[in-house]
């Protein structure tokens, strides 16, 4: 059934929003002051050429078994939604390259070399809420997907990385049910678009819950390449 958001549940989710989108916001000023740029490539050997921690493993498994029908459904949404989730899948992506670092890096000390660290994600996360395009005829799509990208930022989230992503989704949400309400009964494939999505992020969220419980699982005994996370992902994601 559809959840209905009253009209105080809505302003107080907006209003969390708009908090994350000003934190994102600072964060990417100061990393373009700072000339910050991607990672680069990493030579063979050292800290590098280490294996994943299982949570890197775990994370892929959730991009090829809840993602992938997203990418699906969008196909059947129109081009401007297939860009908007082909962007969202290169922030997935980003953080897939954070993810292998922390499994083989300490925690940077200081907040330039963490704002580094996790500058191609904002980058990336940004790219997805350029293309929230309010002349689009499937605006509830993209702004569904937009909503739905700042979940990432939960890298930067330190204790409760999992209950700020049950702050964040409701905004997706709530264009979720809209896209429901207006397709239901006429359109099935921009519902399960719509219903894949939302999937996507709830097991992101028992992803983060059981893998990241007090925030992102930096390596303790790990070293200080923090270009390491510029590894691709392996093949096996499509």
């Amino acid at each position: 059934s559809i959840c209905v958001i009253t009209m105080a549940s809505q302003e107080a989710v907006l209003a969390r929003l708009e908090g994350v989108t000003n934190r994102l916001e600072a964060l990417a000023t100061r990393i373009d002051a700072g000339g910050i740029s991607s990672p680069a490539p990493v030579a063979s050997g050292g800290d590098a050429a280490a294996a994943d921690k299982p949570f890197v493993k775990t994370f892929d498994e959730l991009l090829s078994s809840h993602f992938s029908p997203v990418e699906t459904c969008a196909k059947a949404c129109g081009s401007d939604v297939e860009a908007i989730v082909a962007a969202f899948k290169d922030a997935a992506l980003e953080n897939r390259k954070l993810l292998s670092m922390a499994s083989k890096c300490k925690k940077p000390a200081d907040q330039p070399t963490l704002e580094k660290a996790v500058g191609p994600l904002m980058a990336a996360m940004q790219k997805v809420d350029t293309l929230k395009d309010r002349r689009s005829k499937s605006f509830n799509h993209l702004a569904m997907v937009a909503e739905g990208a700042a979940c990432f930022q939960w890298v930067c989230v330190e204790n409760t990385p999992a209950p700020f992503l049950g702050d964040i989704i409701p905004g997706s949400e709530m264009y979720c049910n809209k896209i429901l309400m207006e397709f239901k009964g006429k359109d099935e494939q921009q519902t399960a678009f719509a219903k894949s999505f939302k999937a996507f992020l709830l097991e992101l969220q028992k992803y983060i819950k059981a893998e990241h419980t007090t925030g992102l699982m930096w390596n303790p005994s790990g070293g200080t390449d923090y270009s390491s996370g510029a590894a691709p992902a392996p093949s096996s994601i499509p």
